[in-house]
Parts: structure tokens; sequence; C-alpha cells
């Protein structure tokens, strides 16, 4: 019982704080240049029923030529504007398309000034939107971050210290590495904004490969889902929008996508959580460095610890994903997949489940009420996120068809939180995983 009620405290409080609201994002993309940020926006558009999307900003093509293309913007929405209907049919929170071409705004070609008279249209715009949100705005970097450093130059010109503090107070950055070398004037003078640097330990080397937790969208795991052969067979042919995707990305064979994961890990699936990048999910996995920056943490896949594998664990479940949403473009709904609806001991949503326990406490977890919006079987995993919750001498028990699970708190775990994450999928065509993220306080 007083499991229960601890469960409908968190579960209410996390209702009342408005948390099932998607996200708000501004997007700065180098598009013109790698291809991949191509690729990247058009898995972008086929989630824009779960981003509260607030501009799409053409940034510099840094090396590739010091000017943009918006105009491959306006090509993509375009595109989606054809699939339009036919995805409203799966999900009626897609973003319209006028609104969408409204909200591209373009940026200066000179990748490296700024300061007086180096504001744009992207710039005034970034200022605009953060003034008039009430809470966080996502600002993904997939190339430079001059607009971003030019807003912030702006707003540090003309306001007091306490209003900077409150308007940087509302921002979360996600960059994909440092591509335009403003990364250190903005953390160096705005030392409380909240930033997650994919690729910050190797400031003079951009993105060391290896290391890289964005690298995960296409290098180590389950690489044939991602090959050119799957781009060509998986991708395209699944209506106008489909076919805007390149074929390979810069240098790769196939998909690379490398700017993804900025928004994968936004989209509120029960495992994603978009304000703790500490917990890991589809974008990858970061550690607390100092203040409140963050750079690249490490997970296990196949026996070995690596940045990359924070992302690219998740892999088949994402690419299943979009394979999916790729078939609302063409398909009625009774054709195609649709994720399944978790209930766990009575609670649905798919924030966070938060609960205290004490040592050796047996907690039972039950997912009656579950399914599958197209009726189809569904099989359960029950793990724990060892690599954030240190519980290698855990385990769950559960019954034949993983339907529900138990596991006991050992003493030594006192003060600790421990990451319960259930996985549901389906056996549908192809097949859908939803979660549930468990987040268990073990009281001191």
């Amino acid at each position: 019982m007083k499991i229960f009620f601890l469960i409908f405290i968190f579960i209410l409080s996390a209702l009342l704080s408005n948390a099932d609201e998607n996200p708000k994002v501004i997007v700065l993309t180098d598009i013109g240049g790698d291809t991949d940020d191509e690729q990247s926006l058009v898995r972008l558009l086929l989630y824009s029923d779960y981003l509260n999307i607030k501009a799409i900003c053409a940034t510099s093509r840094l090396g590739h030529g010091q000017d943009t293309k918006p105009e491959l913007i306006y090509k993509q929405i375009q595109a989606y504007r054809s699939v339009y209907p036919n995805l409203l049919l799966h999900s009626s929170n897609f973003l319209s398309p006028d609104y969408l071409t409204s909200i591209v705004k373009n940026g200066q070609g000179d990748q490296f000034n700024i300061g007086d008279g180096y504001e744009s249209e992207a710039s005034d715009f970034i200022i605009e939107t953060i003034d008039n949100a009430e809470n966080t705005i996502h600002i993904l970097i997939w190339g430079g971050q001059r607009e971003l450093a030019q807003a912030l130059w702006n707003v540090k010109e003309i306001r007091t210290e306490a209003e900077v503090r409150q308007f940087i107070k509302k921002i979360q950055v996600y960059a994909i590495g440092d591509q335009d070398k403003h990364r250190n004037w903005i953390i160096n003078n705005f030392r409380n904004i909240r930033y997650i640097a994919s690729g910050y330990m190797f400031p003079d080397n951009f993105g060391l490969r290896e290391v890289s937790v964005y690298r995960g969208m296409y290098m180590t795991g389950n690489t044939s889902i991602q090959n050119r052969e799957w781009v060509k067979t998986s991708i395209h042919g699944h209506g106008a929008l489909s076919d805007c995707y390149p074929l390979d990305g810069h240098g790769t064979d196939g998909m690379k996508e490398g700017d993804s994961p900025s928004f994968l890990g936004l989209i509120q699936n029960g495992l994603n959580i978009p304000e703790k990048p500490d917990w890991g999910g589809w974008g990858g996995r970061y550690r607390l460095l100092r203040n409140h920056l963050y750079t690249d943490a490490q997970d296990f896949l196949n026996g070995t610890l690596n940045e990359r594998h924070t992302v690219s664990r998740w892999r088949p479940s994402f690419q299943h994903d979009f394979m999916t949403r790729l078939k609302w473009c063409v398909e009625p709904f009774d054709n195609a997949n649709h994720n399944p609806v978790i209930v766990v001991n009575g609670i649905s949503g798919k924030q966070a489940l938060e609960i205290k326990a004490d040592g050796e406490e047996k907690l039972t977890f039950k997912t009656t009420g579950t399914y599958d919006p197209d009726g189809d079987s569904l099989s359960f995993c029950w793990f724990f996120y060892n690599e954030i919750s240190n519980t290698d001498c855990m385990s769950v028990d559960y019954c034949a068809d993983g339907s529900y699970c138990s596991i006991v708190i050992p003493p030594h775990q006192a003060g600790r939180t421990i990451h319960l994450i259930l996985e549901v999928t389906d056996n549908g065509i192809p097949s859908l995983t939803s979660y549930k993220r468990i987040v268990i306080h073990v009281n001191d």
C-alpha cells in the first residue's frame, strides 16, 4: 500500500508540472553542406507531432561555403505538405506545412563574426522566442552556433545581469561538436547555460570518431539498418518526403544523420527524459562535467564500453520507429503499425514513474491494461540501466510472459537511485517498442 501511495504522489506531481507538453525546439542547421543535415531534417519533420518546433534556422555552410541554403528547408517542407494529409490519419498532432514554412529563418553566411551589425533574422528570432517562452527552449545545433552566439551577445549588451540570467535559464543547448568555434565563448561568458556538448573533450579534433556520442547514430552496433541498401529499400519510395532523403551522408555509406541525436532524446517515448541528459535514451547519454556543462558518457554494448554505444544500443528501435513513420506517409491507419501503450501499476503516460523504497523492500510492477492499438501480440523485457544505476548485483524476477516483475532492494543500495526500464515490443512489421522508465530512490 505504501508503494502505491508514493507512486500516486510522484505521478500527480508530474501531471501538475505539465511534463507531457511537447519539448520546444529551435534547430540551427548548416543544410547544404554535409548531406546528413538533409537526412536528419526528413526524420525531424516526421516527428513534428512529438516536437513543438519554434524555428528551423539556415546557418552558414561553414567549410562548404560562407552562405546559407534555406531553399533546401523549404523544399522538404513542400514535400512534407504532400504527405501531411496522410500523416494526420495516424496522429492529429503533426505540425501544419504552413506553420513550418513560417518558422524558417535565415542566418548569416559568415560563420566567424558576432557583435554589433551582425544580427540576422535567425538570431533575432531566437531572442524573441526565448523571451516569449515560459519554460525550456531546446536549441539544437547541427552545424555552427554563430546565430545563438549572436543572440546571446545582443542580450548581454543591453540587459542587466539579472535579466541575462533569467534569459539563459530558459535555454538547453545540444551541440553536435564545435563546428564554427563559438562554443568556448558561449560557455565561458554564460557559465550557467545548460549545455550538452558532444565531442567536448576533443575541442581541437572535432568530435573524435571513436568517442563521440553523436557518431553512434551510424557507427557501432547493427549497421545493417543504416547502410545504403537499407536507405533504398526502407526509406525511399514512401512519398515525396522520403525521396528527399539523400542516399549517403558525407563520407558514409547510407544513413549518417550525425545531427539526429539532438532531437531523438527529446521524443517522449517513455525512455527519453528531455531535461535529463544524464539519464540516457535515444539521443545518447551525457555526464555532468562542471556547472551545467554535460559531455559524452559511456554505455556497454556487446561487452565493450564506448560513448557511441549510448546511441547505437537503441538503433533497432529508433530505426523501426522511423520506418513505420515513413509508412504513415502513404498508408491508411489499418495498414501501418503503431506503438504499444504501456500501463504500469494502473498508471499510463510517458513520464518516468518515480518512487521511494527502503533497503530489502520488495517492489512489484504489473502491466495490466497495457495494449497495442493494432491488436498485435506484445513481448515484455525488464532490465536495469546499469551504467547509471550501478546495480550489477541486482536481478529482476518476472513471470513467464514478462507482464509483471518484482525486485528486492539490497540494503547496500541505500541512498542510490535505480533505473528500471520496461520495453514493450509488438510483433508488427516493423516491430515497434515503447518504454516505461521506473526510477527508484532508495532511502538512506
